[in-house]
Parts: C-alpha cells; sequence; structure tokens
C-alpha cells in the first residue's frame, strides 16, 4: 500500500519535496488555491512526485445554501476553478466540504441546485468528486444516498473528534475513493492534525475499516507540522527532517496494519 501525506503550510515545497524523496513518500494532494499552484505542479512533476487529488475549496462554501446568489455565485467560480486544475493536471479527484462550521446549514433546494450544478461540471471535464464527512451525517448522507457517481473521502481525524459513535465507513465505505489520516485527541472539535500515534484515536480500528472497505487507493496522510493544541505549537521543536520521518514512518505502520487485515479477510473467506 503506498503511502502520502499533504504539502505542509509555511515550509518551503522545494524542501518538502526533497525530505518526501528521502523518506518514501511519492504522493500528495495540494489546495487549488495556493497561491503558487502552478510553480508547485511543476517541482511536483520533475521530481516524480505524484498528487493524487486537490482539495476544493472550503471557507465560504455556506453561501451555497443562502439567498445571497452573488456569493454563492463567487463560491461556484471557485470550485469550479479547482475542477478545472484537476483536469488540466490530470488530478482524478477533487475532495469537496459540504458546509463549513457550526450550525450545519438548512438543506435547501437552491443549495442542492447548486451543488448538482457543480457535479456536472466535475463530469463534463472528468474529475470525480470526493465527498469529505465532517461534522454532520445529515447533509453528507443526503448527497451519497441521492448521487451516486460521487465518491467518499474518509477523514478519520473528523470522524473521531465530531462524530464519535457514527460509523460512516460502515455506511459508504464501498465508495471510497480518497483518506486524510491524522490524530487528535478525540475530543469534541479537537480536529488537531497530528502525526498518527501522537493523539488517541485507536488506529487498529481505523486501519480494520479501511481493510474492509476493499480500497486499494494511498495511505494518505492530512497533518500540521504547526498544528496547535490549546494555543501551543504541537511540533516548534521539531525539525522538518525529523517530523517528515516521523509521519513516514506512522504511514507506513497504518499501512501495514491495513494490509495484515486484507489478508485476515482473505484467509477467513478462503
Amino acid at each position: 500500500m503506498n503511502i502520502g501525506m499533504n504539502i505542509f503550510y509555511k515550509i518551503p515545497v522545494k524542501k518538502q519535496v526533497e525530505l518526501f524523496h528521502r523518506y518514501g513518500v511519492k504522493r500528495t494532494f495540494w489546495s487549488s488555491e495556493k497561491p503558487e499552484f502552478e510553480e508547485d505542479m511543476r517541482l511536483f512533476r520533475e521530481n516524480g512526485i505524484i498528487c493524487e487529488t486537490l482539495h476544493a475549496p472550503y471557507r465560504g462554501i455556506n453561501a451555497f445554501w443562502e439567498e445571497d446568489e452573488e456569493a454563492a455565485q463567487a463560491m461556484m467560480v471557485r470550485l469550479k476553478d479547482c475542477i478545472d486544475k484537476c483536469a488540466r493536471h490530470q488530478i482524478p479527484v477533487a475532495i469537496l466540504h459540504l458546509s463549513e462550521g457550526r450550525p450545519m446549514p438548512a438543506i435547501t433546494e437552491r443549495g442542492v441546485a447548486r451543488f448538482e450544478e457543480l457535479f456536472a461540471y466535475a463530469k463534463k471535464k472528468d474529475v470525480r468528486i470526493a465527498i469529505e464527512n465532517q461534522k454532520y451525517l445529515e447533509n453528507l448522507s443526503y448527497f451519497m444516498d441521492r448521487y451516486k457517481e460521487q465518491g467518499f473521502c474518509w477523514d478519520c481525524g473528523h470522524q473521531y473528534c465530531c462524530m464519535q459513535g457514527i460509523e460512516v465507513m460502515d455506511l459508504f465505505g464501498d465508495r471510497l475513493i480518497a483518506l486524510h489520516i491524522h490524530d487528535n485527541r478525540c475530543g469534541d472539535d479537537t480536529d488537531d492534525h497530528l502525526i498518527p500515534f501522537d493523539g488517541n484515536i485507536p488506529f487498529e480500528q481505523v486501519a480494520r475499516k479501511i481493510a474492509e472497505s476493499g480500497y486499494e487507493g494511498t495511505l494518505m496522510l492530512e497533518i500540521g507540522k504547526y498544528s496547535t493544541i490549546d494555543g501551543v505549537v504541537a511540533y516548534a521543536d521539531t525539525e522538518d527532517e525529523e517530523y517528515v520521518r516521523r509521519a513516514a514512518e506512522g504511514a507506513r505502520r497504518i499501512a501495514d496494519m491495513v494490509e495484515d487485515f486484507k489478508r485476515e479477510i482473505c484467509a477467513r473467506k478462503a
């Protein structure tokens, strides 16, 4: 199973690419709205780093559900730009949030129509959308149940700090096309984005769910070197190289667990 990790903010991308090579990380994902996006894509290509997904913009996504048509269309332009970049750079999947913050916006006909327009645009561009679990099941289920062409991105961090008691992988694991793996304290909204095994998430459970889904893609981390816990930088004293080394080690540990569970599942079926 391949491992990957996101590009970290505030560390030069060129340095990260070098460290990825050093520790066997060949896959990544990135945000569609980074200022030096095209230069970053060039660096990835020249260094053999595969950008597997783009994260679509999500700040302001609640405008899709609201009456302000100007704000909604401005958001639509940003989201379609993400799809265009996926198509231009042969990135097959865009990761989509359905809402932002609390409370969840009401599901409205106007909002659904806007998402339908985005889905149709992505299909035309031959880009798949992976809807990510966040804080709520209601809006996720609404779209996953009605729009079967859309895939699922499982964010295990969100699962354990925002959706405890709701097994979204049991509901949508058969549609899994992307992962966001990170650790946290498993408290309400403690979305810490820590290196795996630095928090409280039970990664044996995570690995088992991935194995049971039949997912054959990348074990992709979504972590942050400058993550803060209660206002304190979590990795303030960790050198960049040590951070990448530890992150790669954590990703491989989980990937190995997934493969072990797959073998166990195959043995039971034999």
